[in-house]
């Protein structure tokens, strides 16, 4: 079964044209597929999700549920078994390369590029996993921690998280869907990340 993608026909009037206001967070009900993402299966999207080139999201065995603004970068893969769905959180951003596999994952988490988190494994709210973590099955992970690899192992520093900055990555990537489908392709302003960081820490009071 095909998923519908966002387009330029189907964004929100206020994101159609290029000029639009940076100053309100993008919207869209339709998540952002680029071309090149493997999208199937028994998927729950919520609004403002992006999904980037080479990215499997595989729902055949059970279900996949992706937050508000929760963004899968490139080549990441998500899959599950008959008996581990999977399910992220709002606000959470899964860095390039990375693989999950039938956890949960909480809201305004990190998912660092090329980590693993694998059945069962439960991440908890705010967490930031960061780069070349493996975090094995039934692990559970504190809110508001840091992760670190460490000789093949993890290291969790817990409060040392900095959750801001993972949901100010999930505004940054609402935008860059909207670019994306403009032909716009450029740095942000510092204007424009001071405004990002701004929201994304009266997002963080709410969320988390």
């Amino acid at each position: 079964m095909k998923i519908n993608s966002l387009s330029l026909e189907t964004l929100p009037e206020n994101l159609k044209q290029k000029n639009y206001s940076k100053e309100t967070i993008p919207k869209f009900s339709l998540p952002f597929i680029h071309p090149n993402a493997t999208v199937f299966g028994m998927i729950e999207f919520g609004e403002s999700v992006s999904l980037w080139p080479g990215c499997v999201v595989r729902s055949d065995m059970n279900k996949i549920k992706l937050g508000n603004y929760v963004n899968i970068q490139d080549n990441c893969t998500l899959h599950t078994d008959s008996r581990s769905p999977l399910s992220i959180g709002d606000y959470t951003l899964v860095g390039h390369n990375a693989v999950l596999h039938g956890c949960e994952i909480g809201k305004g988490v990190l998912i660092g590029i090329g980590s693993v988190i694998l059945d069962n494994a439960i991440i908890g709210d705010g967490a930031q996993i960061t780069a070349g973590c493996l975090i094995r099955g039934g692990k559970k992970i504190p809110p508001n921690s840091l992760v670190v690899s460490s000789k093949g192992d993890i290291k969790i520093y817990e409060n040392k998280s900095k959750a801001e900055f993972t949901i100010a990555g999930c505004i940054e990537y609402a935008h860059l869907s909207v670019r994306y489908l403009h032909g716009i392709f450029e740095p942000f302003s510092d204007l424009e990340e001071s405004l990002f960081l701004s929201q994304a820490k009266e997002i963080k009071k709410v969320l988390i």
